[in-house]
């Protein structure tokens, strides 16, 4: 009679439970790790940034081009110089003013390589910005990635031990009625009752806990939003790659030897002779009054050939090879380590596996434990002491492999991150 009673109770605490859920999902949004990373890409002001950068490139070219043509501005100057025979300047020098309005043109001739020299100088600059936006966009995913993992660690054991809270409750209603008819000491009841209570504080400490994770998540990425998620168990998949030191963060130690050899070149094309045009047209007159009759134009040909600088060039040049050699160095000792940090993460990442593999077998061990001395217990012929300690193990086992697999989950990220494309 004892047994139908307990299980007409378990059935009904089931179906309460199964109830609560769903009322939970009704009033839930759910959220995966995608929704997230696509808010925080978009969100970003640094993202919106670098591309603000990028655009601002392309204008830094048409400027290039529209310095090629040639330049043409208008100038006036209206001069009067006052003298007599005991004041003013020598009038052979001044002619008693200068009246000028004219028009000038020039343009820079036989300049191709300083033009090409500028136009690869923003091309590496736009490869920097590129790849700076490509690192930002792995950094962003990896911060979410494991602010969400964070999250959903905490949501996955505030579910599990929810459960496991209602289930408590209803075997605290079998072992009263089990008192009451003198199966178990008060004793008994006692000692599960304030194992259910721990259980309540447990998951009042995970409820905060995860309302706390859910609002730094929505703060990286720019949610405004209160409302109670659910979260969906992240699919994180290893990067496929069969390089594994064609490391995204190394590019910019290519991107900066481009560089230096760029400016190698600018050095040598500013000690190059240069070739000037120029013309103009106007009036030019030291009297006003007959201004109409000096209209005129002239056009010439300037060339300018630098002699000797003081060895600046020398100088400036050997400051190129030590930038060269510094960037050689750190392009060397940075692939050793992310090769080091790749290996490390993939050494653990096997290591964890393992150790998953044992404890979903442990688990499973407890769980028939748990049925057994539950199935014991309601007979009245186990110990409620072996039964609370086989709880209290099988909460903490299932927990162990929530926190491997959230583990696991870290480590794939991380290993992305360093693969990054």
């Amino acid at each position: 009679m004892a047994k139908l009673k307990t299980n007409c109770s378990c059935k009904r605490y089931l179906f309460l439970l199964s109830f609560f859920f769903i009322e939970l999902i009704s009033l839930s949004q759910t959220r995966n790790l995608e929704y997230f990373i696509n808010e925080g890409l978009q969100n970003s002001p640094l993202l919106n940034d670098l591309q603000n950068q990028l655009n601002s490139t392309l204008i830094d070219s048409l400027i290039i081009r529209a310095q090629r043509k040639p330049q043409i501005e208008g100038q006036s100057q209206l001069l009067y110089s006052p003298f007599n025979d005991h004041f003013g300047y020598d009038e052979v020098i001044t002619d008693g003013g200068n009246y000028q309005i004219a028009g000038y043109v020039s343009q820079n001739i036989f300049n191709r390589k300083i033009i090409e020299n500028k136009y690869k100088t923003i091309d590496n600059q736009r490869q920097g910005i590129s790849l700076n936006k490509k690192i930002t966009l792995a950094e962003l995913k990896r911060l979410i990635t494991g602010l969400y993992l964070e999250s959903y660690s905490v949501y996955s054991d505030l579910a599990f031990n929810s459960s496991f809270l209602e289930l408590m409750k209803g075997q605290n209603q079998v072992i009263n009625q089990f008192v009451k008819a003198g199966i178990f000491s008060q004793s008994d009841y006692l000692s599960l009752l304030v194992e259910t209570q721990g259980q309540e504080i447990i998951i009042s400490q995970l409820r905060n806990l995860y309302e706390k994770n859910i609002r730094l998540l929505n703060e990286a990425c720019g949610i405004v939003d209160t409302a109670h998620l659910e979260l969906m168990l992240p699919e994180i998949k290893p990067t496929e790659t069969n390089i594994a030191s064609d490391y995204l963060f190394l590019k910019q130690f290519t991107i900066d030897s481009l560089q230096i050899i760029n400016e190698r070149t600018a050095l040598g094309l500013r000690y190059k002779p240069s070739v000037n045009w120029f013309a103009d047209a106007g009036i030019l007159t030291s009297k006003p009054e007959t201004f109409y009759r000096h209209f005129g134009a002239s056009a010439g040909v300037s060339l300018s050939i630098p002699i000797f600088d003081g060895q600046q060039k020398k100088l400036e040049d050997q400051k190129l090879s030590i930038r060269e050699n510094t960037r050689s160095f750190n392009n060397i000792s940075s692939r050793k380590q992310y090769d080091q940090q790749y290996l490390r993460l993939k050494g653990e990442l096997q290591g964890i596996k393992e150790i998953r593999s044992q404890l979903t077998g442990q688990l499973l061990i407890s769980d028939q434990l748990v049925k057994s001395l539950k199935s014991q217990l309601e007979q009245g012929i186990a110990k409620m002491t072996d039964y609370l300690n086989a709880l209290r193990n099988y909460r903490s086992i299932n927990h162990t492999l929530n926190m491997t697999d959230i583990e696991m989950l870290s480590i794939i990220n991380e290993m992305n991150y360093i693969l990054a494309k």
